[in-house]
This record gives C-alpha cells, sequence and structure tokens, in this order.
C-alpha cells in the first residue's frame, strides 16, 4: 500500500470513528439509521462497466461510504423511509477511475399477513475522474409472500431504470431499461439464510448499437460463524450474466453480433468490534467473456475496511 493512500485511508476512518463515537452517545432508540465505512481497496483490473472501459491496469484506492435513513413511518402494517447514500474512490494514480456516487431514495410497504406490497424510488447522480458521469433514476414495485412454514420468503419486483450521460461523445448510450426479477430467500435458522434469483432486462439505448436483452441468475449464501467469543458474519454470492446485442453493434464488433457472459464471485468476512463498530475483509473474482475484445478480461478487487452502523 502507497504512503499517499494509507495517509488517507488513516485520516478518514479516523474521523469516521470519531462522528460515530459522537453519535453512539446519543439514544439509540430513534427513527434514524447511520452506517459508515473507510478503507483500502486494490483493483487488479480498473473498468468502467457502463461505457465498455477496461484499464488492464490495476491501482489502489481509498474507499468510503456512508448511508443515512430515516424512517418516517414502521408499524407492522405500514412502512416509509427515505434516505441518503454516498460513495467515494480516490485511486493513487488513475484518478480518472475515481468515482462519486450521491444517492437518494424512497421506501415504502403495505404488509398484509404474509404478503408484503413495496415500492422504491431511487435516483443517483455519479461524477467519473472528478467529471458529471451520469444520472441514473429507478423505480421498482415490489411483492413479497413468507411462505407457510415461515421458512421460505419469495420476492418479486419490475424495475424501471433511466440512465442519462452528461458527457455528448457518449449520449449514444442514454437507456431506458426494463427488468423482471424473482427470488427466493431460504431462512436455514440460527441466522443462516440462502438466495436464489433470476432477472430478464431489455435495455434500450439511444445508439441501437449499445441495446441488449439480458439473463441474471443470482445464489448467495449468508452464514453466522463463531470467532472466539465474537460472532462473525461470512457471506458468499455468485451472479452469472448473459447479455445478447443486436446487429447494430457489429458497426463496432464487425464479424458477428456482440455477446457478452460474465461469471462474478465474491466473498465477504465481518468481524463486530465493539459500540457497532466492525470490520470487514472482501474479495471479488470477474470472468468477463466476450467476442468485444474490450470487454473480455479477468479482474479481482480486494477491500479491506473499518466502518460503524446505528
Amino acid at each position: 500500500m502507497s504512503k499517499n493512500i494509507l495517509n488517507k485511508t488513516i485520516l478518514l476512518a479516523g474521523a469516521a470513528a470519531v462522528m460515530c463515537a459522537d453519535a453512539s452517545a446519543q439514544e439509540n432508540d430513534t427513527p434514524f439509521n447511520v452506517s459508515v465505512s473507510a478503507g483500502y481497496e486494490f483493483d487488479s483490473n480498473l473498468t468502467v462497466d457502463a461505457i465498455d472501459s477496461t484499464s488492464n491496469v490495476g491501482d489502489e484506492a481509498f474507499v468510503f461510504d456512508a448511508t443515512l435513513g430515516l424512517d418516517l413511518i414502521d408499524t407492522d402494517e405500514v412502512g416509509f423511509s427515505v434516505g441518503y447514500d454516498f460513495y467515494q474512490s480516490a485511486h493513487n494514480d488513475l484518478d480518472e477511475f475515481d468515482m462519486a456516487i450521491h444517492g437518494f431514495n424512497a421506501d415504502g410497504r403495505y404488509s398484509l399477513d404474509r404478503v408484503d406490497l413495496g415500492g422504491t424510488f431511487m435516483y443517483n447522480t455519479i461524477k467519473l475522474g472528478g467529471e458529471n458521469f451520469m444520472d441514473m433514476v429507478t423505480v421498482q414495485p415490489n411483492i413479497g409472500y413468507l411462505t407457510g412454514n415461515n421458512k421460505v420468503y419469495l420476492l418479486g419486483a419490475y424495475e424501471y431504470q433511466k440512465q442519462t450521460f452528461k458527457q455528448f461523445a457518449l449520449r449514444g448510450r442514454d437507456a431506458k431499461r426494463h427488468s423482471v426479477s424473482g427470488k427466493a430467500i431460504f431462512i436455514l435458522g440460527g441466522g443462516s439464510t440462502a438466495t436464489a434469483g433470476y432477472e430478464w432486462t431489455d435495455h434500450n439505448t439511444s445508439d441501437p448499437g449499445y441495446a441488449y436483452t439480458g439473463h441474471g441468475i443470482d445464489l448467495g449464501l449468508k452464514v453466522p460463524v463463531d470467532f472466539g467469543s465474537r460472532e462473525t458474519t461470512l457471506r458468499g454470492d455468485y451472479r452469472f450474466q448473459d447479455r445478447s446485442y443486436g446487429i447494430a453493434s457489429r458497426r463496432y464488433n464487425p464479424g458477428a453480433n456482440r455477446d457478452d457472459k460474465r461469471h462474478s464471485f465474491s466473498v465477504s468476512w465481518q468481524v463486530p468490534i465493539t459500540n457497532g463498530f466492525f470490520a470487514e475483509a472482501e474479495y471479488e473474482y470477474i470472468n468477463s467473456i466476450s467476442n468485444y475484445e474490450v470487454v473480455d478480461y479477468n479482474e479481482s478487487i480486494t477491500t479491506l475496511k473499518i466502518g460503524w452502523e446505528f
């Protein structure tokens, strides 16, 4: 780790600790929920998927994220909350890949016996390399059902997302995306859960060369693991994505319609420290397979961070 990144990580982690310590002194029984984390990340191959940008170069970064939520209504039948999320990465060498994300969201829920009706609205504005990059608006109605044996929770959702790029050269990638998904959450007992999900996506762009239809499969497992006197959390996830592009993609991928497949594996381990503080390590490996050479690559990301949640 370079001295520059190390100093940033120590300074921001210390600032997060001071803010969290102050908040800890307040009453815990509030409608607010807060989380803050700061740490170090090494990415073996910096990429920006939204614009098919791949560096083929690794770099280390300071990463910081914070979330603030407010429960405006929280009863057994009805829930409504609003929130704000912030994420920042600052790379040591390739600062053109520095990313800042401001996100605003609202979530509503109505529960009736074993059925939950919900909806989410999200607005995200993103900067890349210090420049305005993209705005995203997402609307997602959903429905959930807890089976009679209380062992499986089923969740179905429709999602509409609008992506607007800020740079003129990228306006052909402006998109309207429609997705339909289903997920089963298996409650295994003892704090363990397993998930399995499927998603179908229709991604329409201003330039038809970047439009695609896609399929995704998600598998996940969360297991509590005793570590001395602490109960830690181990998570593992796998995601498969398949995207098929139309004939217009031959403009930049001569000879064949573009076809992408991606396998992503991740594992994380979170260890509680004290008073809401935690340490977390995460590793992710991405195998991107495509007949479009730019996005045919392998990538691994290692993240170490310290955080606090309230």
